[in-house]
């Protein structure tokens, strides 16, 4: 007859194995990074050099992007998921919610492609600017900041806007009402209504994506300027362009203590944490 404990010890062995699997793959190379940065002489050359000027104005731009275009995409989801959740009828929500996530169904690299010929001199936009008459010659919108920041919000905005319409379906509408009831305005029931109760939510959404933007290499490439160079770029010239491993493993892992920096901020509010589990 089988006792309590061998049934415990059979739990421990069946997710004792993946557990132990999915740490070894995430940690194991995690670890040979940081071993190849310090480098044979346990020195920290590569780290000083990676925190130098030259290099600091990169990772402040990286980490300045990734703040930005994050609050561009709470401002674009916060009346979204508002309507989404409250206004929108019940039986076009899930439909609503599909189309507004449809990037997420396809490849970043793809999307971000499209957004070249919909901004090239002979894209869409051009074509129907210059046709209509509202220029008399193309704009250069490509491998810009705007073309960089619209790549960005595109691909990042549905991952917002997933975490977003969480908080805002628990949004109680009746707190809403009885403010307007009482006289207050629009403004006066977002700020202290709408803001408090949904700021888990904000928060959870900017963890997700800022650091997803700050260190992206597909956008800045295909969409931005060369001569906005931002920290994924980096590392990569040190893989392969100057084989100095040690150099972009540092450079790598300055970037990762700033961004688990924000993480652990972010994190150390309970209301937060719950919202990141769904993640």
């Amino acid at each position: 007859m089988a006792t309590a404990d061998s049934g415990t010890g059979r739990d421990w062995a069946v997710a004792g194995g993946p557990t132990v699997l999915a740490l070894a793959l995430g940690v194991f190379p995690l670890a040979v990074l940081f071993v190849e940065s310090i480098g044979p002489g346990l020195g920290t050359e590569n780290y000083a050099r990676a925190v130098s000027p030259l290099y600091r104005g990169a990772l402040s731009y990286s980490i300045g992007v990734g703040v930005a275009v994050t609050v561009v995409c709470l401002a674009i989801a916060y009346p979204v998921t508002f309507w989404l959740a409250h206004r929108c009828p019940a039986r076009y929500r899930l439909a609503g919610l599909v189309a507004l996530t449809l990037p997420l169904w396809l490849n970043y690299v793809v999307l971000n492609y499209a957004w070249v010929w919909i901004l090239a001199r002979g894209g869409i936009v051009n074509r129907l600017l210059v046709g209509t008459g509202l220029l008399a010659e193309p704009l250069d919108l490509l491998y810009t900041q705007v073309s960089t920041g619209i790549g960005f919000v595109y691909i990042y905005l549905p991952y917002v806007i997933l975490t977003m319409y969480v908080s805002m379906e628990r949004l109680d509408y009746r707190l809403l009402e009885a403010a307007r009831d009482l006289g207050a305005t629009n403004w006066r029931v977002f700020r202290d209504i709408v803001v408090p109760q949904t700021l888990p939510g904000a928060a959870a959404a900017t963890l997700v994506v800022y650091a997803r933007i700050a260190g992206a290499y597909a956008t800045p490439e295909i969409l931005g300027s060369p001569g906005n160079v931002m920290i994924a770029r980096l590392v990569v010239d040190a893989f392969q362009g100057y084989a100095n491993y040690g150099f972009a493993a540092a450079l790598s892992f300055v970037f990762l203590c700033l961004v688990l920096a924000g993480f652990v901020v972010g994190a150390a509010f309970p209301r937060v944490r719950r919202e990141l589990r769904g993640w």
